[in-house]
């Protein structure tokens, strides 16, 4: 018994969506000369997530493409954290931790900052 016949493989035509949802973003952010390294690393990873087929290495793909976006100030926790004043952070979405905030209650108090609770109860 012979296998059955393959029909031979066609080229498999590629998805633009996330290339494309990636000029449409580039275009809106003000991005200096600094920014170019990102600006081309996001293009590449962009087209590497577009022709791609395997789920897992598009989920890799887009955890990276994800960081090189929040660098560039084009997530939505980004740009929080670009008005609020703080460094994003994309393990907390851009929030600092309970330590942070300790730390700076701390830092404040050793620099002669006057106690959280100034008011009397």
């Amino acid at each position: 018994m012979t296998p059955p016949k393959r029909s031979p493989s066609k080229p498999t035509r590629t998805s633009r969506a996330v290339y494309a949802a990636l000029n449409k973003t580039l275009k809106t952010l003000q991005l200096g000369e600094q920014d170019k390294a990102g600006e081309a690393l996001a293009r590449r990873l962009a087209t590497a997530i577009d022709q791609e087929t395997s789920g897992r290495t598009v989920a890799e793909l887009g955890r990276a493409m994800l960081a090189v976006l929040e660098s560039l100030g084009a997530t939505p926790a980004a740009r929080r954290a670009i008005v609020k004043g703080v460094q994003p952070n994309a393990a907390t979405g851009g929030q600092s931790s309970a330590l942070d905030e300790l730390r700076k209650r701390r830092d404040r108090r050793a620099h002669g900052a006057a106690p959280v609770d100034a008011t009397s109860s």
